[in-house]
Parts: structure tokens; sequence; C-alpha cells
């Protein structure tokens, strides 16, 4: 029976004083791999000893179930050999640019909403000897190494990087976002085409809690017919005036994000889908599946979540790494690479980062290519009109 290695932990090795470690939290999305070779071979090339922990915050507290609890990361396997035969776990990511998922994450970690565990993992970092931090996540995972960081007796040099097929942070486009949206309007574009096909009305549930922003570009770029948001909230002259129009549609796609009407089908339909909410919401107002017309809810897919990047977020993967390193490199900490488009690059202060759930006004007329009145004059009174559209922080932005 073979016996299991027991590998060495970074506090058994010598001090350094350039010790990273990566920690990836949050939900899935592509390219979490192509960030972590971009931050290890960024700083390896900059003198860092780069370690990633295994199972995001989860490992630096008592909830780590895996073992190792960190590993080191290198680009050569020459170097992952001579490492293992020191007993350091090493794992070489020379290759692993165009990876899908990624090896070291825990899906929101909800531990890490408790002080004591944020303390633990402060006390872990600690007692490894890292200096240096790196989080890469979404809006969660930032709001995490915030809270984090105040449980540290000496705040460490830390950044962090924007992954997420929500794009849900202010001032940046997040890595996985681009991929996303060619995945999931290729979704949505096969039921256009189905649709077409045998004459259905497609009611597609696609990814969006909040700003329904993936939903959005997805739905625009497949031709929807109508792409129902997170925030809408139909009375029911607009959802006969959606029924009818469909009823008269030969075919259709409609897009609905998966936050619609969440807090309402918590409480009076648990476990109901979005896609399937909207459905029963049309049936009522006469929208019928039937034989000669099938009107047919589709789940959310996660399996737009394990797809490999595009080319593009891989670009911006290894951009924002460059840009973080570089800014630790001044001796600036708390910051946050982005990248917007060619020449709209550069750092920004943890502090001036805010969630954003918005999405685009200029896209809302775009919404609906039925060309439903009722629906139209709804969205202009809610939330075109700057005087009627609900709180934002900027005036482009709506949700």
């Amino acid at each position: 029976m073979t016996s299991i290695v027991e590998f060495g932990r970074p506090d058994t090795l010598p001090a350094s004083d350039k010790r990273l470690l990566l920690v990836f939290d949050g939900g899935n999305a592509p390219g979490y791999s192509s960030v972590a070779v971009a931050l290890t071979e960024e700083a390896a090339r900059r003198g860092y000893e780069v370690w990633a922990a295994t199972e995001g915050f989860r490992s630096l507290t008592a909830d780590a179930r895996a073992q190792p609890q960190f590993e080191r990361l290198i680009m050569s396997r020459r170097q992952r050999y001579d490492l293992l035969a020191q007993g350091i776990p090493a794992r070489s990511m020379g290759r692993r640019v165009l990876d899908a998922g990624s090896d070291f994450r825990s899906e929101r970690y909800s531990g890490f909403l408790e002080r004591e565990k944020r303390k633990q993992a402060a006390a872990t970092f600690k007692a490894q000897g890292f200096t240096h931090l790196i989080c890469v996540g979404g809006n969660g995972t930032f709001e995490g190494i915030k809270a984090w960081l105040d449980e540290f007796e000496v705040r460490p040099q830390a950044g962090f990087v924007n992954v997420s097929i929500d794009n849900d942070l202010e001032g940046d486009r997040a890595i996985g976002f681009l991929s996303g949206v060619e995945t999931g309007a290729t979704i949505a574009r096969g039921l256009y085409e189905d649709a077409y096909t045998h004459k259905r009305i497609y009611i597609l549930e696609m990814m969006g809690n909040r700003s329904g922003r993936h939903a959005l570009h997805c739905a625009v770029a497949a031709r929807a017919h109508l792409i129902v948001l997170p925030f809408f909230r139909f009375p029911q002259d607009v959802l006969s005036e959606l029924a009818d129009g469909l009823k008269r549609a030969d075919y259709a796609l409609v897009v609905v994000a998966e936050g619609y009407e969440a807090e309402r089908r918590r409480k009076e339909h648990p476990g109901l889908s979005a896609s399937e909410f909207l459905k029963k919401q049309l049936e009522g107002a006469g929208l019928r599946d039937s034989p000669d017309k099938r009107v047919i809810a589709e789940p959310f897919s996660r399996y737009i979540r394990g797809i490999r990047p595009a080319f593009l977020d891989v670009s911006a993967a290894f951009l924002k790494g460059s840009l973080l390193l570089a800014a630790f490199d001044e001796g600036r900490t708390e910051v946050m690479p982005y990248v917007l488009a060619a020449n709209d690059v550069g750092v920004l202060d943890f502090a001036s980062i805010r969630r954003e759930d918005g999405v685009e006004r200029a896209f809302l007329p775009l919404l609906d290519r039925l060309d439903l009145n009722r629906f139209k004059t709804w969205i202009l009174d809610h939330f075109i009109s700057l005087g009627a559209a609900r709180p934002s922080r900027a005036p482009s932005h709506v949700g």
C-alpha cells in the first residue's frame, strides 16, 4: 500500500521577504487559471516566491479540508521536480494558460463572513511567513479581502484581480466576462434557430443575479425577441401585452436573468427557476404551452462557467498581472489593476472601487423586438427617464 507523502509547509522553509500568497475564491469563471499563470510568471520574474491556497480563504482557517493547504507555483517542470524532491508541494503553471476552471479555489466560503475565521486566516498568513497577498475573484472575494485586511496587526502589501462572469465591479472589465458572453450568446443563438425551425417560444434563463449584464449582452448579440432583467417587476397590463405579443409571434426567444423576481420566488415558489416562473406568469396572462404552440422554459446552464477562456481574456490576465506587480514594486498596496480598452488601463485603490449592479441605459431600447408599446413605455418611465430611474452611481447605468 502506497504511503501518502507528507509535504512541507511554507513555514518549514527559510524565511523570504517576498513570499506571495495567491487566494482564489468565489464562483467559477473562465480565466482563473490564466490569472494564476500570469501572476506566477510575472511575480517569479520579479523575485517573488509564489504560493497558492489550495481551497481559497478556507485553507487559512480551521475549516481547511485539503492537504497540503498551500502549493508552490512555478513555471517549469524541471523546477517542479527539484522542489518535489525537497518535499515541497509544487505545481508547474507553464502550459496551463487555457485551462478551464481553477485548481485553487473554494466556492464562496461562507465561513469568511465570521470575524473569528478571518482572524484565524490572518494568524495563519503570518505563521506561514507570507509577506504579500493577492486575491482573485469577483465582488464577494473583493469584499472578503477588504474585511480580512482589517484583522492583520501589520497589513501586508495586497492586491486584487477581478475575475467574474458577472462583471459587477465599477471601473474594470472582469476577466471571464467576454468569454462568458461569447459562449452564452452561442447557446442563446442555438435556441433562437431551433425556435425558428420548430416555431416555438423559448424562455431561456441566463446568468445575472442583480444587474443581468451577462444575460443582456448575450441576448442582444443573439437577437433575442425579449430580454427580462432581474430588477424588473412587471405590472399585469405589461405581462398581458408580453403574452399577447408572444402569441402573435411565429417563434421567439425570450432571455430572462436568473435574478428575476428572486425574492418573490423564494417566498411563493421555493425552488422554481426564473424561466419557469416567467412561463407561469405568462400562462396566467394567456400564453399557454400547447402542441400547436410550444412554450418551453430552459434552465440556466452551468456549462458557461466551465469553458476555456477566450484569448482576449487571457491577454487581459497578463496585462493585469503586469500592472499589479509593477504597482507592488512602486510600493503601492490595496490596489486592483483595471483594463477597459487598449489605452484605458491602470490600477485603482481599493477605497475607490464600488459594486456596479446596473446595466447600460443605451441598451434598454434593445430589450424588445416585438414592438410592445406598453413594455417600452414602462421601460421609459421607470429606467430611462433620469427622474424615475432607480438610483445609480453613474447616469449611464441603471439597475
